[in-house]
């Protein structure tokens, strides 16, 4: 008895079962479609034979969820073995695909097995969300003191308070988070250094609640995506519950608004550096890929740039990086490099000569303007014009020293004085050169005159009583 659910072709109706898979049969071992046709009365194209067959019941095959025998269309002589029919259940649409194509896999996509699919997604992620609520559960870690708190961490957290955080005040977001509009670094490789280390030391935790996108599959319990964990701050005040972030964004703000204080001078000193180090690989970058040069001498470029910052400006080393790329550019299209990486490799000693004959030659340096393509980080605008010159949020100063001043001489003439003075002349042989900062000195006194020698660079400053 015919299965209702298949249709049969008006043209095969006529034949009995049997018929048709003697038909096939013949089909298979090579007779010719027309005499087949002729022989079995079937008025059709002889090309269109195949079509009109009915697929073949598979009494050993039954769906899983109708419990039927499925059914597969019919081989041509033509088939290709690299994809087979699919075996289908004419009831519920279900699949089962056999390809023996190893690139290639096809699934069924029938009603019932999207639903076993969807329950089977959302099963796993409650499982995993059982493993990362257990391995980052918030009670197994101890708050930090505040007082442990140094003044770089600080400083990190107050920025990701104002950046990184939503209306609620909860928790750090992610630094994937599409919420995320400012930069809080200028490159994602500081972002990630600082979050680290914040990290390590337990001041921030990693939250329970991150998206389950934020761990990997085959390791929630100990594996992390960096940049798509949000965070809480794990931070007590009175040195035994953790805070509300909140509590700790104003003990932060108004602890670091009153005063530098001396202790900070190493710190400050390190952040400001690393802060225009980074912006001055963040344009190099920027430039390498528009001229498509290869760049991997990020070490020794580092050591360059934070030399060259001592006397210029990351504004004045922009011209330095542009002339440099531009110079590795030529290098390989001229064909003298044998490589796009060999031809990068001058950028560093490249950015040095220019440097150096600037300096010796007393070039009147030109200041860029700061790339559009690399604005501005809110580290920088927090150390700089927060910290430094009292600017409040909105960052209204104009002068942007960061950029626009050598840090090495912003530190000795500005900032040193301003804030460590006093520091300095508590330390033992706290005399130095101004010129070049050495301490090797000789202080003479001569008619009541007092006057400071420096052995090293030859610099000469006298002092008086009205001094």
């Amino acid at each position: 008895m015919r299965d209702s659910l298949v249709a049969i072709a008006d043209e095969v109706k006529h034949l009995t079962d049997s018929d048709i898979e003697e038909l096939y049969q013949r089909y298979l071992n090579g007779e010719k479609n027309s005499a087949l046709i002729a022989d079995y009365e079937i008025d059709i194209n002889p090309n269109k034979l195949i079509k009109v067959l009915p697929p073949q019941q598979l009494l050993d095959t039954v769906c899983p969820y109708c419990q039927i025998p499925m059914y597969v269309k019919r081989k041509s002589k033509s088939h290709s073995s690299w994809k087979n029919n699919p075996i289908e259940c004419y009831k519920c649409t279900h699949k089962i695909f056999a390809s023996s194509n190893s690139y290639y896999q096809e699934y069924c996509e029938c009603s019932k097995c999207l639903d076993l699919k969807r329950q089977k997604a959302t099963d796993d992620v409650n499982k995993k969300r059982e493993v990362i609520a257990e391995s980052h559960c918030l009670q197994k870690f101890s708050p930090i003191d505040y007082e442990c708190l140094n003044f770089t961490e600080k400083l990190i957290l107050l920025t990701l308070f104002r950046i990184q955080t939503d209306e609620d005040f909860g928790h750090i977001l992610s630094l994937a988070d599409p919420l995320r509009i400012r930069l809080f670094t200028p490159s994602s490789s500081m972002d990630e250094d600082y979050i680290n280390r914040l990290y390590r030391s337990n001041i921030l935790l990693i939250d329970p609640l991150s998206s389950v996108d934020a761990f990997p599959d085959e390791n929630p319990a100990k594996s992390y995506y960096p940049r798509k964990v949000q965070w809480i701050v794990n931070v007590s005040l009175d040195g035994e519950n953790r805070n509300q972030l909140s509590e700790i964004y104003n003990k932060i703000y108004f602890d670091l608004k009153n005063d530098i204080t001396p202790e900070w001078e190493d710190e400050l000193f390190e952040l400001l550096l690393k802060i225009s180090v980074e912006e001055v690989l963040q344009y190099l970058y920027i430039k390498t890929e528009e001229l498509n040069v290869t760049f991997v001498a990020e070490k020794k470029t580092r050591e360059i740039t934070e030399q060259l910052l001592i006397d210029f400006s990351v504004s004045e080393i922009y011209y330095f990086v542009k002339k440099a790329v531009e110079d590795a550019h030529i290098f390989y299209t001229k064909g003298f490099a044998s490589s796009r990486k060999h031809a990068g490799n001058i950028i560093p000693g490249k950015m040095l000569s220019l440097g150096e004959r600037a300096l010796k030659e007393n070039w009147e340096t030109y200041q860029y303007n700061r790339d559009s393509r690399a604005p501005r980080s809110y580290l920088s605008q927090m150390v700089f014009d927060f910290l430094l010159n009292g600017e409040d949020a909105g960052f209204n100063k104009a002068e942007d020293a960061g950029f626009n001043k050598a840090i090495g001489k912003y530190w000795e003439q500005e900032i040193s004085p301003k804030y460590f003075s006093t520091n300095e002349s508590n330390k033992e042989n706290s005399l130095y050169c101004i010129n070049c900062n050495s301490k090797n000195v000789q202080i003479n006194m001569n008619d009541s005159k007092l006057s400071l020698d420096c052995k090293d660079c030859g610099f000469k400053k006298g002092y008086t009583s009205e001094d």
